[in-house]
């Protein structure tokens, strides 16, 4: 599929930016408020490639990590920082595996979510000033957000400023490999209800790994587990 290019940000009449869910009808808040249901990112117009929905589990993304998941941390070394960290359960198990971990999520709610449940969370954008800056052991891009920002070289980059040398980034791909596309998106509920529209970005194990190379990163390992598939991403001394 074809690159497209998405604008960095959409202004709302109030002159913040748009972000992921937020906006009109918050259906991210609204759904993290109970913990089910189903989330559906989609492109906000049809372009010249069609490119199809996304559906978020909301029990998935409050329940605890997966073993595959806790199995994939321990390889990291902490501290750990977790970039759209959501509720919180990759910041519930990387205590329970002692490792320091810090998250940061631009929705409120999800920011407290997560410090209810024990972890260390901030409210903002992986684009702000963060704590620690440059000494991060490792960190975390998973259920999609690498798509954070709508401009993955940029994510990546920012990404790997915050990591000591050496550090990894623990990355989730999709599928196909190639899959390599920037565009406007959506988030809406299963009763239909609309998010603003907001930028966003996809990309497949092979695509994500050249946009690493690009950003100072080398593809370390590729691991493919449960249909999901995740990257290890190491900042070069």
């Amino acid at each position: 599929m074809s690159i497209q290019t998405a604008p960095s940000g959409t202004v709302r009449a109030d002159g913040t930016v748009a972000l992921f869910g937020q906006g009109r009808h918050e259906p991210y808040a609204g759904s993290l408020s109970h913990g089910l249901g189903r989330l559906t990112l989609r492109p906000d117009a049809v372009g010249p490639d069609d490119i199809g929905p996304v559906h978020f589990n909301m029990l998935g993304f409050s329940a605890p990590a997966t073993a595959v998941e806790r199995g994939l941390l321990g390889t990291l070394r902490g501290p750990v920082l977790d970039v759209g960290c959501g509720p919180g359960r990759m910041l519930a198990a990387a205590r329970d595996l002692g490792l320091a971990s810090l998250g940061v999520d631009t929705s409120a709610p999800a920011v407290r979510l997560a410090v209810g449940r024990g972890g260390t969370a901030i409210h903002g954008s992986i684009f702000d000033p963060l704590p620690h800056e440059g000494g991060w052991g490792s960190a975390l891009l998973l259920d999609g957000n690498i798509g954070i920002g709508g401009n993955i070289r940029v994510l990546l980059e920012r990404v790997a400023s915050l990591l000591a040398p050496g550090g990894r980034l623990l990355a989730e791909a999709e599928t196909p490999d190639f899959l390599d596309v920037a565009y406007l998106a959506v988030l809406e509920d299963s009763s239909g209800h609309r998010s603003d529209a907001f930028p966003w970005a996809r990309a497949g194990a092979a695509a994500l790994a050249a946009h690493a190379a690009r950003a100072d990163l080398a593809a370390v390992a590729t691991r493919r587990v449960q249909g999901r598939v995740f990257l290890t991403l190491e900042r070069r001394a």
